[in-house]
Parts: C-alpha cells; sequence; structure tokens
C-alpha cells in the first residue's frame, strides 16, 4: 500500500481529514484551494463524507471494507490534496488563481441590474506605479488571469492600453469584462496581438429599446457595443478562453434573449452566451431583476471559494474582500505596505476563512450573510 514516490513519507499513523476547502455537487468534487475539479463516484463522496464528519489514520482507513479500490482512491486523494493532516491548519492557505484589479473605479453605463445604477463610483484611476507595484507583489504566483475591474469600465482608463503591455512582459493573460461601447476598432487590433484569455461582453439584450433601457444608454451606444462584438468576433481567434457575452438581468424572457443574442452573434465567429444569474452583489441592490440571497447569521458555513483562491485590488492598493463587496468595507490590508502573502494569510483573513468554511460561527453582520456565494451544504447530492 502507498508505493507512489510521491507521497511515500506519509505516516500510517497520522490522522487525515477530508480538506476543509473540498466540497461537491453529486459525484463532481471541487478543492477551492487548488482550483481543481475531479469527477468521482459514489465511493469517492461516501470516503469524503465520512472523513469529513471523523478524520482517522490511514491505518484505520484500510479497514473501509465498503469503499471499491480503496488504496487506489487513497493515493489520488492525497496526491490532490483532498485530504490533508489534520495537525494542517488550512486557514493560512491561500493561492490566488484570479486576480482583480481596480484600474478604474467609474462606469459609463448605470445597469439596472448593477450597483454602479443606484451608488455610482466616484472617479478614480489606478496610477501606473501602483499597478506595477501590484504586478510585483504577484510574483512567484501563476494567476489564471488578471482582471481590470470592480464594476468600473476598464477602457474608460487612460492607462489600459500600457497596462496590457506591462501583463504581456510579464506573461499575465488578461480577462477582459466590459460593456463593448467603448470598444473602438482600433483597441480590438490592440487586443488581437496577444496577452488575452478571454473576452467577456455585458450585452443584456439584442433588441435595441430593451437593450437601452436594461443598461441605461442612448441608442448611439447600443450601436457601438453591437459593432464592437461583431468586429471582436471576426477579428480576434483563438482565445484560450473564447469570446463570451454575458446576459444578465433576472426576468422571464432572458432565456429567450440569450437565445436571439446567439443567433445573431454566431454569424460573425464562435462565441459563447451565458445567462447570468444576477444577484444583489452581497445586499448592494435589489430590484425586480436581480435575485436576493440571505442567510441566517450564527449557523456554519460550508465556503466560498473568493477567500481562498482570489485577489482583489483597489485602485488605492487596498486588499479588499471579493468582487461582492461593492463599497470595499472589509479591508485585508495594503500593497502598499505588505507582501500578498502576509495580507492573506493575516489575522482577518485567517478569521474570515475560518468562518466561511464552518470552524467557527459566521459574526452577525458580515457581507457574506447577504450572498448567494457562501455555500451552506458542502455535499450537494442534486
Amino acid at each position: 500500500m502507498f508505493r507512489n514516490p510521491a507521497i511515500d513519507h506519509i505516516q500510517m499513523e497520522t490522522e487525515y481529514k477530508t480538506s476543509a476547502f473540498v466540497h461537491s455537487w453529486q459525484t463532481v468534487i471541487f478543492n477551492d484551494l487548488t482550483n481543481r475539479i475531479v469527477v468521482g463516484d459514489e465511493d469517492d463522496i461516501t470516503l469524503l463524507k465520512r472523513l469529513a464528519e471523523s478524520p482517522k489514520t490511514l491505518h484505520d482507513i484500510a479497514s473501509f471494507s465498503d469503499i471499491k479500490r480503496l488504496d487506489e482512491k487513497l493515493k489520488f486523494f492525497l496526491l490532490e490534496n483532498l485530504l490533508v493532516p489534520v495537525s494542517q491548519d488550512e486557514m493560512l492557505s491561500f493561492v490566488p488563481h484570479r486576480v482583480d484589479i481596480e484600474t478604474v473605479r467609474q462606469c459609463n453605463a448605470r445597469c439596472q441590474f448593477c450597483p454602479q445604477s443606484v451608488s455610482p463610483k466616484s472617479r478614480g484611476v489606478m496610477p501606473l506605479d501602483l499597478f506595477s507595484l501590484a504586478l510585483t507583489r504577484l510574483e512567484g504566483t501563476t494567476p489564471d488571469w488578471i482582471a481590470f475591474n470592480h464594476y468600473g469600465e476598464p477602457l474608460i482608463d487612460p492607462f489600459f492600453r500600457r497596462r496590457i503591455e506591462l501583463l504581456r512582459e510579464r506573461k499575465l493573460p488578461l480577462a477582459l469584462f466590459t460593456n463593448g461601447i467603448l470598444m473602438k476598432d482600433d483597441v480590438v487590433d490592440f487586443l488581437a496581438a496577444g496577452g488575452i484569455k478571454k473576452i467577456v461582453f455585458n450585452f443584456p439584450s439584442l433588441e435595441q429599446t430593451e437593450w437601452c433601457e436594461l443598461m441605461q444608454m442612448p441608442e448611439q451606444s447600443y450601436r457601438k457595443a453591437r459593432h464592437a462584438i461583431e468586429f471582436c468576433l471576426k477579428t480576434i481567434r483563438h482565445l484560450p478562453e473564447g469570446i463570451v457575452i454575458s446576459v444578465n438581468a433576472v426576468t422571464d424572457t432572458q432565456e429567450m434573449r440569450a437565445h436571439k443574442i446567439k443567433e445573431h452573434f454566431m454569424t460573425f465567429g464562435e462565441v459563447q452566451v451565458r445567462t447570468v444569474f444576477s444577484d444583489s452583489r452581497a445586499g448592494s441592490i435589489q430590484n425586480n431583476l436581480v435575485r436576493i440571497n440571505s442567510h441566517s447569521g450564527g449557523q456554519r458555513y460550508s465556503g466560498c471559494d473568493r477567500i481562498v483562491s482570489q485577489l482583489h485590488i483597489s485602485t488605492e492598493g487596498k486588499v479588499y474582500l471579493c468582487c461582492q463587496d461593492y463599497d470595499q468595507n472589509v479591508v485585508l490590508g495594503d500593497i502598499r505596505q505588505e507582501s500578498i502573502s502576509s495580507i492573506m494569510t493575516g489575522p482577518l483573513a485567517r478569521q474570515l476563512r475560518a468562518e466561511m468554511y464552518g470552524l467557527a460561527p459566521m459574526e452577525s453582520g458580515r457581507i457574506c450573510l447577504n450572498c448567494h456565494a457562501l455555500r451552506q451544504t458542502r455535499f450537494l447530492d442534486q
């Protein structure tokens, strides 16, 4: 048993538990820390549930006669960090797989499903030297992508192209989230030169009148956004994660709107069209176009990947909780004063992880209690 060189150091009498960052939907297993997804079987879920409730030594686990291919499963689980030693303090763990850098605060649209429509942000642009510092702080990490956003429109940024050039120099891919209104043809040509992982357009309706109503923008803006998507599809090919259109606003017509958008834009190039769960952004906006989620305080929860695998930096260099923290009220640290590692393993970050992953009761007043992303169940059957 356990003759794999990568795990030969494992002691049979060490107690192991299911990692706090592991959860599942049916037989699909997710690890928030490693950002990996594994398709398992019922025995895998049985084993993970059992060790989540009652940690065991490998010697004890070896007696689980009801689990088929137990030796094989244990080797895999240990290598994937689905099982970890009980003595390991997981609340110290953080790996930035996705990084949001707020390059600009303001937006040129007032989408009815976005907090910018009811509480627009003041002007603000991240200085280039602070942006360079943020990238320096990220040295030694390998994010899946960097995004220029926190409810702002990145194309407003006067340093937009220079920032992309700095990303290209460091081989850091950009995920561009935009409404497309300011995406002129020369911008598309610039993006086509490389360094882009995906482009996501916020485009809620193909019907001009409906788009204008949802975005609260004039007809001219609709025409610019529509042209930008069409030109982008014709010009930019082979993005790793493609060109995506997000169809926001939760209404009875959302699926139909997405269908019409898909039919139109697929004639210009390969496009992914996704309906989006427009939510209240942890209570920052409430109307009939968003779904509102709230949890009762005091109970223990089952996790949120944002606190272990996502990094969010404001225009001022503050590291704040997550993309749902619209007003950036939960500040974890400042990159001008500390390393990312020290910020994300500091006392507040550790406490928040403990609360989100059920190791401590959730403190009343946390914005997480108004957020759909906070999981209430760890192992979902359906």
